[in-house]
C-alpha cells in the first residue's frame, strides 16, 4: 500500500514537464504541437497567460494563447518591435520582470492587457523559427526553475516541429514514389501489349502464338510480384522461383526441377532475389542450357542455421570454357546478392555448365520447415 506522497508523485512539476515533452514527441503535426503547448506551459510555468509565437519572415506572428485575458493572438508585429522578435534576434531567453521600466518593451501594445511582467525564450535557440511567452499579470522575477522549464518546453517543441516536418517529407515522398511505381506499371503493362501486337503482325502464325504465350507468362510474373510486394505479404521462395521460370517453360518442354524447404522471404528480399532467378534464366536462354533442347536446370536451396543457400545449375547446355568467368548480365546479379542482399556469390562456369550459389541471411523465424522437396514445375 502506499502513501499519499506516493500516490502524488506524479503532479510534480518535473512528473508534468515529462509528460508535456512525451505528448510533444508524438505530436503528427504542427497543429498539434501548438495545441500541446498551450494547454500545458501556463500550469508548468505557473503565470498567468502564454503565447506561441511563429517567425514569419520579418514578422513576429502570435498564433495561439491561453490567458486570463486577450493578448494578441492573429497579429502580426516586426520583429524589431516587440520582444519575442528580441529574443529570437539575439537567440537568448528574455526576462523583464516590469515591462514599464524595459525600453524593449512596446509599452503601447501592452496597455490594453493584464500583462506587467515577461519571460520570452526561442524555440530552436541556434536558427529561431519562433517563441513561447510566459506572462503575468503583476510584476514578477521568474524564477531559475521557471525559466529553466520553460526553456525545457521550447527545446521539446522544436524537436516536435522538426519531427513533424520530417514525418511530411516521408509522406510526400512516399506519395510520389507511389505514383511513380503506378506509371512503372502503366508502362510495363503496355511494353507487354505492346511485344505481343508486334509478334501478331511480324511473326508466323505458330511463332506469334508461342512468343505471345511467353511474354503473357512474363507478364503473370509482373502482376504477382507487384501485388505480393504491395501487400507487404512475405513470399513463399518457391512460388517466387516457380513464377520466375515459369515464362521459360512449356506444355512440351518442362527444363527445371526445383528442391528445398519451404522458406518464407521478406518482400524487399524475394524482390532481390527475383530479379538474380530471372537474369539467370535470361543468360541461359542466350547462352547457357535453356537455349538447346535438351538443357536442363536444377534450382535448390537449403537454410543452414540463419542462412539460405540458393543453388543455381545447368546441364546439358553448350559447350562451355571451364573456368572462364561469366559476364552476361553477371554486372547485375553481384550488384543484387551484394547490395540487395548483402549475401555471398559463388558464379563460374563449369565444364557441365553455369552454376551460381546464392548465400544470405534471413530470419530463423521465416523458415516453415526443414524437409526438402524434389519436384519438377508443373
Amino acid at each position: 500500500m502506499t502513501d499519499g506522497k506516493n500516490r502524488n508523485r506524479h503532479h510534480t512539476p518535473l512528473g508534468e514537464l515529462t509528460r508535456a515533452v512525451g505528448r510533444l514527441a508524438g505530436a503528427k503535426s504542427a497543429d498539434d504541437v501548438v495545441e500541446i503547448v498551450r494547454t500545458t506551459a501556463r500550469a508548468l510555468v505557473g503565470c498567468e497567460g502564454v503565447a506561441i509565437i511563429r517567425r514569419d519572415g520579418d514578422l513576429c506572428h502570435y498564433i495561439e494563447e491561453d490567458a486570463i485575458g486577450p493578448l494578441w493572438k492573429g497579429q502580426k508585429f516586426p520583429m524589431s518591435a516587440c520582444i519575442s522578435g528580441w529574443a529570437m534576434i539575439n537567440r537568448q531567453t528574455v526576462v523583464v520582470p516590469d515591462i514599464s521600466v524595459d525600453d524593449r518593451i512596446p509599452y503601447e501594445l501592452y496597455e490594453e492587457t493584464f500583462v506587467r511582467a515577461v519571460l520570452m525564450t526561442p524555440v530552436r535557440r541556434n536558427d529561431p523559427l519562433g517563441a513561447i511567452g510566459a506572462y503575468w499579470a503583476a510584476p514578477y522575477e521568474p524564477s531559475d526553475d521557471e525559466i529553466e522549464v520553460l526553456e525545457a518546453l521550447a527545446s521539446a517543441t522544436a524537436t516536435a516541429l522538426e519531427n513533424v516536418r520530417l514525418i511530411s517529407a516521408l509522406k510526400n515522398a512516399v506519395s510520389e514514389a507511389e505514383l511513380v511505381r503506378d506509371e512503372l506499371r502503366h508502362r510495363v503493362k503496355n511494353a507487354y501489349m505492346g511485344a505481343q501486337s508486334l509478334a501478331r503482325l511480324t511473326l508466323p502464325a505458330d511463332l506469334s502464338n508461342e512468343f505471345s504465350g511467353r511474354i503473357s507468362a512474363l507478364s503473370r510474373v509482373h502482376e504477382l510480384l507487384d501485388e505480393q510486394m504491395k501487400d507487404g505479404a512475405r513470399i513463399d521462395l518457391r512460388s517466387l522461383i516457380e513464377i520466375e521460370v515459369e515464362p521459360y517453360t512449356t506444355t512440351e518442354r518442362q527444363p527445371f526441377s526445383l528442391s528445398g524447404p519451404s522458406v518464407q522471404l521478406q518482400p524487399m528480399r524475394a524482390t532481390a532475389l527475383g530479379l538474380v532467378i530471372n537474369e539467370l534464366a535470361t543468360n541461359a536462354l542466350k547462352h547457357g542450357a535453356l537455349s538447346v533442347p535438351a538443357g536442363r536446370v536444377e534450382i535448390a536451396w537449403l537454410v543452414a542455421g540463419s542462412e539460405l543457400t540458393v543453388l543455381w545449375a545447368e546441364m546439358n547446355g553448350p559447350a562451355v570454357v571451364e573456368g572462364a568467368s561469366p559476364n552476361q548480365g553477371s554486372g547485375l546479379i553481384t550488384r543484387l546478392v551484394e547490395r540487395q542482399l548483402r549475401g555471398r556469390l559463388d558464379h563460374v562456369l563449369a565444364r557441365s555448365g553455369a552454376r551460381c550459389q546464392i548465400t544470405f541471411a534471413i530470419d530463423a523465424a521465416i523458415r516453415e520447415d526443414a524437409a526438402p522437396r524434389d519436384d519438377r514445375l508443373r
